[in-house]
């Protein structure tokens, strides 16, 4: 047994091991200017070796636990929780075992050691905002009320991620704790399901609009359209092509073909809209190098993000907006992307049909 003074975010990965049973811990460093600066939003301009190097240096410990065990928490479990919901970086006291395991995880990209963990004591005063103790003790409150009135005062999904997975959003007796990579896609789905639900009595953009942007081996190239809400993602690597879509409502099935990646974009593409105030199709075209393998999904939405902090590229007319993406050097040529695309295959039909109905 090896006891240690160190820092975390907060933040606390919860990891399947063979659910419902999970493993649950924090990530921790051994300094507290490490911990503080661990976030994606700070990653996002950094170069990626520094990335990787900076990630290495997070360790995890765990402890094992039943995802009804938040119903009634142990010492180390209400630590745990209490940590999930601090907004500075906290020190903690640790005893650990000294036998490491290793942990992958795709969702969040986490590749990390990891060790056992038998105590764990917070030194520091916690601080919790109002908004996120008065959520997490009403337990007649529905998690995905929770999770929306959560976003409308913080704006911070990485920490309503932390909340939900530490099992403290939900009924009382309702509440489990959810594995990270589950409650990553279940925030996204659900903040962007309520922004998509409020920008749809929005006016239509009047141009076609077209972001760019590459980083960590991906390029993106995101277009919008002058019609009423839709959302497509496309996604090309080694040949081979992920897509998922809606039209008009946010989807009701699971994006199992492009995964978590659909959900942090769509998040993104929503809150843009609704910060201009219009509605729009959007399509992302994803282009992945042969190389990369999953970082998280943090790597889409904080790319997202920073494409459309960019002024965008401005054209009348669809043709126009899709030949500067093929300008833009899109791999294998536009053409060869359109064929994949549900949006812009119905589109073409719809033309079709005002022609024929002209005539």
């Amino acid at each position: 047994m090896e006891k240690k003074q160190v820092f975390s975010k907060p933040f606390n990965l919860v990891y399947e091991k063979d659910y419902p049973n999970l493993f649950i811990g924090p990530g921790i460093f051994s300094n507290y200017d490490l911990a503080k600066n661990y976030s994606p939003n700070d990653w996002i301009n950094k170069k990626t070796t520094d990335i990787e190097k900076y990630r290495s240096k997070q360790i995890f410990s765990f402890k094992s636990v039943h995802k009804e065990d938040t119903r009634n928490p142990n010492k180390e479990l209400q630590e745990l929780q209490l940590l999930a919901q601090s907004t500075k970086t906290t020190e903690l006291e640790i005893d650990l075992e000294k036998t490491p395991k290793m942990i992958k995880e795709k969702i969040s990209g986490i590749n990390n050691f990891s060790y056992e963990l038998e105590n764990i004591k917070i030194i520091d005063n916690i601080k919790i905002p109002k908004i996120i103790d008065k959520v997490v003790t009403d337990t007649d409150l529905k998690a995905r009320e929770g999770i929306i009135n959560l976003n409308k005062k913080l704006q911070d999904v990485y920490k309503i991620e932390q909340i939900l997975s530490a099992g403290l959003l939900g009924q009382k007796n309702k509440r489990i704790l959810v594995p990270t990579r589950w409650a990553i896609t279940s925030v996204d789905d659900i903040v962007s399901k309520d922004i998509v639900n409020n920008i749809k009595s929005n006016p239509l953009i009047d141009k076609y609009l077209v972001f760019c942007y590459e980083f960590y081996n991906n390029k993106f190239y995101i277009l919008f359209i002058p019609r009423n809400w839709g959302f497509e993602q496309i996604e090309e690597q080694n040949n081979s092509f992920c897509i998922d879509y809606e039209i008009n409502e946010p989807r009701k099935i699971y994006a199992d073909s492009v995964t978590g990646a659909y959900y942090a974009s769509r998040l993104e593409v929503g809150k843009y809209l609704d910060k201009i105030k219009k509605q729009a199709t959007v399509i992302v075209f994803r282009e992945i190098e042969q190389s990369y393998f999953s970082k998280g999904v943090w790597v889409i939405r904080e790319a997202v993000r920073l494409a459309l902090e960019n002024e965008p590229f401005i054209f009348e007319d669809l043709e126009s907006s899709l030949n500067f993406i093929d300008s833009l050097g899109i791999r294998n040529g536009i053409n060869y992307w359109k064929e994949k695309s549900f949006i812009l295959k119905e589109i073409k039909c719809q033309k079709r049909l005002c022609d024929f109905f002209k005539t």
